[in-house]
């Protein structure tokens, strides 16, 4: 027999014609898509809401990155007036067996001591991070068909967080200064801050929407830290931009 789930959860999916063809053939009760905050536009200094996403016109061109690919999965979703969807939005995520390695880059730096570049625009404003955690949470919460989430938007992530109180979260849980050097964002040399924050970009999320409607509410920072930091003292892995810490140094030097 065929399977006919109540509830799909869809992790992977960037491509519209795949979303398309849940809409086609799902007859189930909720759909919930995990998105991305790459959908927003940029925003100038201020975090995004759920509605600054506004759906594409037109048809999607025949090669899409990511970026655009989550755009027209939205757009493919907001078109479809019957269809019982739930939209999930995270931002840069981390956490332990992070495999993009972006939270590594920062241990790594705090961990040899030395100065470590960040956007004087942006590092002390919100960014938009979020534990995996949180976002499994987030998850659970929007696949609850006790809630009323269909048609529904919800950004997740860590509330008024910035790059610095990451690293210095960091520098306190390794008993390591925070030897944190802003320099502007068009200056760091590729791989120096992998989270940004792009000044372009917006400052983080609002995460109001999740929080009075699911019941989402994100975890301390400490919380993830101390899981993250325990799996690199074990994995010690390397991000790749760290093969470039001789020109970061020659900088400030």
């Amino acid at each position: 027999e065929s399977v006919q789930p109540d509830v799909v959860l869809d992790l992977a999916c960037y491509r519209p014609k795949q979303v398309e063809a849940m809409i086609r053939s799902f007859t189930g009760h909720r759909y919930v898509f995990v998105s991305s905050g790459v959908v927003y536009p940029d925003i100038d200094s201020r975090p995004a809401a759920e509605d600054d996403f506004v759906p594409l016109d037109g048809a999607p061109p025949a090669e899409l990155d990511y970026m655009a690919g989550k755009r027209w999965c939205e757009t493919a979703l907001s078109r479809a007036s019957e269809f019982p969807w739930t939209v999930v939005r995270p931002p840069a995520v981390f956490g332990a067996a992070d495999r993009t390695l972006r939270i590594a880059a920062y241990i790594q730096r705090v961990e040899d001591g030395g100065p470590l570049l960040v956007p004087q625009e942006t590092y002390e404003r919100q960014a938009g991070l979020a534990w995996v955690k949180d976002v499994g949470y987030a998850c659970a919460l929007a696949c609850d068909p006790r809630k009323q989430a269909n048609h529904r938007a919800y950004n997740v992530g860590f509330e008024g967080v910035s790059l610095r109180a990451v690293i210095e979260g960091i520098a306190r849980a390794m008993a390591k200064p925070a030897n944190l050097h802003p320099v502007p964002f068009k200056d760091l040399p590729e791989g120096a801050s992998p989270y940004g924050p792009n000044p372009k970009r917006p400052a983080g999320y609002a995460i109001d929407r999740a929080r009075s409607e699911l019941g989402f509410e994100p975890s301390a920072l400490e919380d993830a830290l101390a899981e993250t930091l325990a799996w690199y003292r074990v994995a010690h892995p390397s991000h790749p931009g760290y093969a470039n810490r001789q020109n970061e140094l020659a900088l400030v030097s």
